[in-house]
């Protein structure tokens, strides 16, 4: 016995692996895709295969757009408007917090129940332990599609606005390629004197697994901007580190544009009398005055 209705649209890696997962959880699926013979495999493995999103919008209570950016979901939604009116539309489309508010705008306009999503997984990770995704935007509409998400992964409601998932979404990614950005320098320097990269990504993991708790403690002093005088590094200490690091790349004949950008922030701290403040205060610089 079916457990509901579902309609996935867009057939790429991540939309075939969520058809997939809702198959094997029992939910009825109807998929579209632009490309029709991608719904073939799908077709064979038990879903139903729709020619227009106008008629895969009829077949399934919940909508799921998977699609590749917010210009697509508006090109192919728009006109079906009239057949999403009434039905649960879940964009898990990429797309930035305004986009994901533009969107709501216009499902609201059009009758359409909208909640926006953020995927926090690669293809291979849905259905899995560690398959996050994020939601925001109407309350109702998640708690009814609450039970077919959490097939996916972990489902986790941010709030109203429908823009907060994608919001959290972009943040949480801006540190994984910041994260990515040291290994890359890291990776670099040490290539240098013959270190192999597999090397390098063990030294950097096994210092960054020691080193992370740390970020949690500094949540509070951010959060109260109690930066003066610095209970931890501060700017005084911490620019010539850096500085140290920029030049030890040079060196090597690296690049440290990296790193350039985190040292001219602590230069401008320490040009306006900052030094004794904790280096984490350069947080407030990053706010666009």
């Amino acid at each position: 016995m079916s457990k509901g209705t579902v309609t996935i649209l867009g057939l790429g890696a991540m939309g075939s692996a969520i058809a997939a997962r809702l198959r094997e959880t029992g939910y009825a699926t109807t998929v579209w895709n632009r490309t029709a013979a991608k719904t073939e495999p799908h077709v064979q493995a038990g879903s139903n295969a729709a020619a227009t999103i106008a008629e895969a919008v009829q077949s399934g209570d919940i909508i799921l757009a998977v699609l590749l950016d917010h210009k697509s979901i508006h090109d192919n939604l728009e006109p079906a408007a009239a057949e999403l009116k009434g039905k649960i539309l879940v964009n898990i489309t990429t797309t930035t917090p305004n986009e994901a508010r533009a969107t709501a705008a216009w499902a609201a306009e059009h009758g359409i129940t909208y909640l926006d999503g953020a995927i926090m997984a690669v293809p291979e990770m849905i259905g899995r332990p560690g398959s996050r995704l994020l939601y925001s935007g109407d309350e109702n509409a998640f708690a009814i599609a609450k039970p077919a998400l959490e097939t996916l992964g972990t489902a986790e409601y941010e709030g109203t606005d429908a823009g907060l998932a994608s919001l959290k979404d972009m943040a949480l990614l801006s540190a994984m390629y910041q994260a990515f950005g040291g290994l890359l320098q890291a990776v670099a320097m040490m290539r240098t004197v013959g270190a192999p990269a597999a090397q390098t990504a063990k030294d950097v993991v096994d210092w960054l697994t020691a080193v992370l708790p740390v970020t949690e403690s500094l949540a509070p002093l951010i959060d109260e901007r109690n930066y003066d005088p610095a209970p931890g590094q501060d700017v005084a200490f911490t620019r010539p580190a850096v500085a140290s690091i920029i030049t030890a790349s040079r060196e090597q004949g690296v690049s440290a544009d990296f790193l350039e950008p985190l040292k001219k922030h602590l230069d401008e701290l320490a040009a306006t009398g900052r030094g004794t403040a904790d280096w984490v205060s350069v947080v407030e610089q990053l706010t666009i005055k």
